[in-house]
């Protein structure tokens, strides 16, 4: 057969941007070191038909944000609505990806259909940041 395969790292917007928020920079210093590593992987096993790929998601809609809005709503005294426009008014799609976007970006960068990506980050985000 063909042989190779296929390694997708997940990593996060903020290994090629300025976070949005402080004290992330520890966060977004091992993720850019993750995107260094993809970049040096995919050159040495592209000999062996072995794609390496990052999948980098900025905010997504789940536990994690949603706790975020309900807490800043709270300590700023604001309606969660008006956090969450904050968050979607600098994405060119008024909304956040989520974790199931995140991983249909991974499972189509895994699959055949991408055989000729290899070394690439895949910003999944709804256009916060683009490239």
């Amino acid at each position: 057969g063909r042989g190779g395969g296929s390694v997708v790292f997940i990593g996060t917007q903020s290994a090629v941007a300025a976070p949005s928020q402080v004290r992330q920079a520890a966060y977004a210093a091992s993720k850019g070191a993750l995107t260094s590593a993809m970049y040096s992987l995919a050159r040495e096993l592209g000999p062996y038909r072995i794609r390496v790929n990052t999948v980098l998601p900025g905010w997504m809609w789940g536990p994690p944000v949603q706790a975020y809005v309900q807490f800043t709503a709270h300590t700023e005294g604001v309606p969660e609505g008006e956090v969450l426009s904050r968050l979607t008014e600098r994405m060119a799609l008024p909304e956040l990806a989520t974790d199931g976007d995140v991983a249909d970006a991974a499972v189509f960068l895994a699959s055949d259909r991408a055989r000729a990506i290899t070394g690439q980050s895949l910003l999944v985000n709804a256009g916060e940041l683009m490239r």
